[in-house]
């Protein structure tokens, strides 16, 4: 199959499973809400419990269904006999793995700098119908986002690590990265091309225009782990900890821990704390990109 083929196929793939895990999860939901399931879920109270528990349990099926399994799926068809199994059979170092993680946590006030520059966005008068809808969509997102994390509870907890945390960086790195950002590398023979639009697509498909930069900048970052290591553990490494921190921290705000939400963590950092930030982040790059590619090098030789 050709280059266009296999973008058919991952678009087809993507498109059918996530109709099919919506209905799969409303057909799951009936039994417990009744035959107005649709609208209960199109027009959410989110002030009450039922419809958050009814959207997380379409959350988590749609994560598992309409993203994972279509990745899956496309990476079963698509990948040689003599390549590692869905990238993730390539051997990577704890250290780099670890190093991944930490990347996230030292990123934190460079992701607030890059969420509030990205605040700034303004399109022009002939545009404002656009940017309405921006708005509309943003707002929208960040209502789902608030109800999710809205819990004090341990259980609840567990559940939004599973559906924030662990599930996402699962399902959207073997989407972006191991299917789409590797399609768009054999294709185009860039690395730099396959990870910015891999990026770009990562960033808007979330449908939150007013944190696009800093979620463009972390798809980068995601997308060169993988191409350096040539494993999905890096960039799901990174990804976790990126939605873990936020959960963990709106807990934590949330059960009086805290004085910052997950929404403001990060933010307004004196300049010096977000150079320190970006500094910090350009030296781990640096030094993961060593590990992996000179160890690259070694076991296989130059080129």
């Amino acid at each position: 199959m050709n280059y266009f083929g296999k973008f058919l196929l991952l678009l087809t793939l993507v498109f059918s499973f996530l109709l099919f895990s919506t209905l799969f999860g409303i057909l799951v939901l009936v039994p417990f809400y009744g035959s107005g399931i649709i609208n209960f879920l199109s027009s959410p109270d989110f002030s009450n419990p039922s419809t958050i528990n009814a959207l997380k349990v379409m959350q988590i099926i749609n994560s598992v269904g309409g993203l994972l399994l279509p990745a899956v799926i496309y990476l079963w068809l698509c990948t040689l006999e003599n390549a590692p199994p869905f990238r993730l059979a390539n051997p990577v170092t704890s250290l780099s793995v670890l190093l991944s993680f930490i990347l996230i946590i030292i990123a934190q006030p460079f992701i607030g700098w890059a969420n509030e520059l990205n605040s700034y966005l303004s399109l022009p008068e002939w545009l404002s119908y656009v940017e309405q809808w921006m708005k509309k969509a943003e707002n929208q997102g960040e209502l789902v986002t608030e109800a999710f994390l809205s819990t004090t509870s341990v259980r609840g907890l567990i559940v939004n690590i599973f559906m924030i945390a662990i599930l996402p960086a699962f399902a959207e790195e073997f989407l972006f990265r191991g299917a789409l950002t590797t399609l768009l590398k054999d294709w185009s023979k860039s690395t730099h091309f396959a990870v910015f639009l891999s990026s770009f697509i990562f960033a808007a498909i979330h449908m939150q225009f007013y944190g696009f930069l800093p979620r463009f900048l972390l798809g980068m970052s995601l997308g060169y782990l993988f191409i350096w290591s040539g494993s999905l553990w890096l960039p799901i490494a990174a990804h976790f900890a990126n939605n873990f921190l936020s959960v963990i921290v709106e807990f934590l705000f949330r059960k009086g821990y805290m004085n910052t939400n997950a929404e403001n963590f990060g933010m307004e950092n004196a300049a010096w704390f977000t150079v320190v930030s970006m500094i910090g982040v350009a030296g781990i790059l640096y030094y993961i990109h060593n590990i992996t590619v000179r160890k690259e090098v070694k076991d296989h030789g130059p080129g």
